[in-house]
């Protein structure tokens, strides 16, 4: 699953909790009993536990997304960077070959 994939079903998790939280909410206010509202406190605080583990689970999921992307620039990067020493070191042997044959040659 893709992280943007994974982070739109996380919110929409989180859209379902508001809901549900708000439905609470709305039935706590018109509850009389203690009872029952101490029920729907916990309902709520449970809802709200579970809202904040979503949160750091969506949190979590975007660092190691961006940790996994800074690893493969830095590997990009180091390739690259190898790929120009190699080049370097080619061109060098090349220029030396060159001047080698030239002074061996004895057209100077």
């Amino acid at each position: 699953m893709k992280i943007n994939e994974l982070s739109a079903n996380i919110d929409q998790k989180i859209a379902e909790l508001e809901q549900q939280l708000e439905n609470l909410h709305a039935q706590r206010a018109q509850t009389s009993d203690p009872a029952s509202q101490q029920k729907i406190i916990a309902d709520i605080t449970a809802l709200n536990k579970i809202k904040l583990k979503l949160l750091k689970s969506r949190d979590i999921a975007w660092r190691a997304h961006q940790l996994l992307r800074d690893q493969e620039d830095q590997r990009s990067d180091d390739r690259k960077r190898l790929l120009g020493l190699a080049l370097c070191i080619f061109s060098a042997v090349g220029a030396v070959t060159l001047i080698g044959i030239y002074f061996w040659s004895g057209l100077f």
